[in-house]
This record gives structure tokens, sequence and C-alpha cells, in this order.
């Protein structure tokens, strides 16, 4: 499993050195959950007012584990 660089509160990045598009993940406990498909969408939807997800979200991990 890779190492998670925190960001804010449980939301993580997976680590990797020279990559860049991770997904941020949610970790409480055994749950994981996605939050957005990189850093950039995550801060739009946490920290901006009026976010819609579009619906054509399908977040893929890219991250080996």
């Amino acid at each position: 499993m890779p190492q998670l660089v925190p960001v804010y509160a449980h939301r993580f990045l997976p680590a990797g050195r020279g990559t860049f598009g991770h997904p941020v993940l949610s970790v409480s406990g055994v749950d994981i959950i996605c939050n957005g498909e990189d850093l950039a969408e995550y801060v739009s939807q946490e920290f901006e007012d009026g976010y819609e997800q579009p619906e054509t979200w399908n977040p893929q991990s890219k991250v080996a584990f």
C-alpha cells in the first residue's frame, strides 16, 4: 500500500515521486472514499461555494496498491 500524505482533516493524497494527478482519498478507519480525481478538483468541491459534481464524474485510481 502506498504511503499517504495528509491534505486536510482525514483527506490524503497517495505519495509518489515524479507523479501527479492522484485522487484525494478520505480515510476513516477501514472506509476509503474518493473525494476528488485530483487535488484541484478536491479543493473546488470542499472549499468553493456552488460547486456541482458533474454527472460524468468517474474517479479512477492511478496508484498501484
